[in-house]
């Protein structure tokens, strides 16, 4: 129905500007109606914040739909992504003209949900590339939830389902919109390697970072998060935007299954670690290891010969092991789970020894939890758990000071941890 133009001169001039553009953009740029304020929420955990605000205006989103904006709105938000997204847009629609007149056709329908949306785009004509458009168009029409985190940092959120249909717990994307970077649905991989990249090279600026993460998660309390560099905010907003994503889909379950908010909050703390190694090593099957090997989808590893490769945190993403053709390209963080467990345990065996007092000042705030276990994993599970109180006392709320304190000492110690690691192993 549409005719490809591979020669849009001025699509790829206005996409090349994007990054050097954004610089001088305020946030919030796809102006979203629905918007959750994190700080007008202080007081309660931001658990209970997804709980009563953000799933609940997502699941409106998903039964009642969105009016797609028509095509010259559409067209404009091409500039107002990161270029990724919309390059992506432009594939799934073969040109910025046939953008905008599918654009201009669907938006003559009101009340259209993520269910039904490929479909009419496969009316339309538009081929293999439509779930990217379905997410394009309703992340440019506002077709979801925009969580602010202060005035120059976003968690767009869109298209997820309530929980109720089959498959569910995989629908959904988040961008990330911070200084000088345009909303961005952030892979784990391209999470993971900027937040190497940010701990790896900040040294001990990298305290207000963690602080301003666990203030909001403890209080939703943003108050800190300005104080983060320009590249540490983007860093903690592709956080927060993975983890609406993650925490989201956990809820749709009631926490029984699908624990990827757990994972990529233990590993991103666990980053304190290996900010201070002098050479970076992962815990990779059982080892802690400075090589490692090419990720490989279970279903292509035993045709493959394993490729040596350095170690990055990368590593704690990984491909199933699973053969099976329905599972074998499944990935996530979770994947590592006894991996990033067992060097969370390790962590806190080797502090609880050195630094006894310090260990003692987190794990009081964790009388209800396991002693003698892992630091990471305790705070997660009082994290994110029902049966933690919605508003936090005084002493509860100074676990983000105490924790940031452990991961400072972490930071530290991470090479005598690291020479303890590997004489044990």
């Amino acid at each position: 129905m549409f005719k490809t133009n591979k020669d849009n001169l001025l699509v790829t001039l206005l996409l090349s500007f994007t990054l050097i553009l954004s610089s001088s953009l305020e946030a919030n740029q796809l102006r979203y109606r629905s918007v959750v304020d994190i700080a007008d929420h202080k007081g309660q955990t931001f658990f209970a914040l997804m709980q009563n605000e953000i799933k609940p205006a997502l699941d409106t989103y998903a039964t009642e739909g969105f009016k797609v904006r028509n095509g010259s709105h559409v067209v404009r938000s091409l500039t107002l992504v990161d270029d990724k997204v919309a390059r992506k847009a432009l594939r799934a629609a073969g040109s910025e003209e046939n953008l905008a007149e599918i654009a201009d056709q669907l938006s003559q329908q009101a009340g259209l949900t993520f269910y039904d949306l490929p479909e009419k785009l496969a009316e339309l004509g538009v081929g293999a590339g439509r779930y990217d458009l379905t997410t394009f168009l309703a992340l440019v029409s506002g077709g979801g939830v925009a969580v602010k985190i202060n005035p120059s940092n976003y968690a767009y959120n869109v298209n997820y389902g309530t929980g109720e249909m089959q498959h569910d717990e995989k629908t959904g994307r988040s961008f990330g919109e911070a200084p000088d970077r345009l909303a961005l649905d952030a892979s784990d991989k391209h999470y993971l390697q900027i937040l190497e990249d940010y701990v790896r090279s900040e040294g001990e600026d990298i305290q207000d970072f963690y602080l301003a993460i666990m203030k909001i998660l403890l209080n939703n309390d943003t108050s800190h998060y300005s104080k983060i560099s320009e590249a540490g905010q983007a860093v903690g907003t592709d956080f927060l935007a993975v983890y609406i994503a993650e925490q989201n889909r956990h809820l749709m379950v009631d926490l029984q299954t699908h624990h990827w908010d757990e994972a990529l909050l233990e590993v991103t703390l666990l980053s304190a670690f290996h900010a201070g190694q002098r050479k970076l090593m992962v815990m990779y099957n059982g080892e802690l290891t400075d090589t490692t090997h090419q990720q490989t989808p279970g279903c292509q590893a035993a045709q493959q010969q394993p490729r040596e490769k350095k170690a990055s945190m990368i590593d704690y993403w990984q491909f199933s092991t699973s053969t099976d053709p329905a599972n074998c390209n499944r990935s996530g963080i979770n994947i590592t789970r006894r991996d990033f467990r067992s060097l969370g345990q390790a962590i806190s065996d080797y502090e609880r020894e050195h630094n006894p007092e310090l260990v003692e000042k987190v794990e009081r705030h964790f009388n209800s939890q396991k002693q003698n276990g892992n630091l990471f994993a305790q705070l997660s599970a009082f994290l994110i758990n029902f049966e933690t109180p919605t508003e936090l006392n005084r002493q509860q709320l100074q676990l983000a000071a105490d924790f940031t304190e452990f991961l400072m000492q972490v930071r530290r110690d991470a090479n005598k941890i690291s020479q303890s690691i590997q004489e044990n192993q």
